[in-house]
């Protein structure tokens, strides 16, 4: 290996270590990764700092003098892919376009996603409501039914019906944000007002049943700003 190659992977290795490293001082990490990979933050940023060194270290050992060749910096411009296209789109948050892309809770995606242990001592969330539309059994140990007081944060992803009828989503992020699954509520708000896609709404209300799915018949939207954490886990 000559002195450029090696010289090259140790610079490829230090963007890679302080990529990691903005990630984890910016807490940025929250947005593309789930708290079950939140570690490859902190290992990455170390280890590949690590192997940075150790490149730099050993440069005065290589005595093959000369700049990289054609396979190395095609190797070094697939590795820099993932960082461009990352800070390309520093705050890519998922929203109205990605739930029209993805499949919504139901179908072949909700199997990613095991329901969570029926406890009634916590509020209904996005998924609950889901898995009670699922199964009658998971509804009644919840204490899900019609009248179930719900208060639920989330961002409109789909609008335009005459009454005011919107959907209301937040995604499920289980490993990092590329498997997010959004899941959804039908909200009946007691005005007419149309919320624009993408606004982020708190909506308290009641549940009711129209035979095949709970809606949330609203007593009262308010619109708020982004939670910090835009994503349930």
């Amino acid at each position: 290996m000559t002195i450029g190659s090696r010289l090259a992977r140790a610079l490829v290795l230090t963007l890679w270590a302080a990529f990691f490293g903005y990630l984890w001082a910016s807490d940025e990490m929250v947005r593309y990764l789930g708290p079950r990979t939140y570690w490859v933050v902190p290992f990455g940023c170390l280890t590949l700092g690590a192997a940075a060194a150790a490149h730099f270290v050993t440069l005065h050992r290589t005595k093959d003098a000369g700049p990289p060749s054609r396979s190395d910096l095609i190797g070094i411009a697939v590795l820099m892919i993932p960082i461009v296209a990352v800070l390309a789109v520093p705050r890519a948050e998922l929203g109205a376009l990605a739930v029209s892309r993805k499949a919504t809770g139901a179908g072949a995606t909700a199997g990613l996603v095991a329901p969570p242990a029926p406890n009634e001592g916590r509020p209904p969330s996005f998924i609950d409501v889901h898995f009670a539309n699922e199964s009658d059994e998971y509804a009644a140990t919840l204490g899900i039914g019609e009248g179930t007081g719900l208060s639920l944060v989330g961002f409109v992803s789909e609008t335009g019906d005459p009454s005011g009828e919107f959907v209301l989503t937040r995604f499920y992020v289980s490993c990092c944000a590329a498997d997010a699954i959004p899941y959804s509520v039908t909200v009946l708000p007691a005005d007419q007002i149309e919320y624009p896609t993408n606004t982020w709404l708190k909506v308290a209300g009641s549940l009711e049943s129209d035979g095949e799915e709970y809606r949330l018949s609203a007593d009262s939207v308010q619109t708020v700003s982004q939670p910090e954490n835009p994503y349930l886990y």
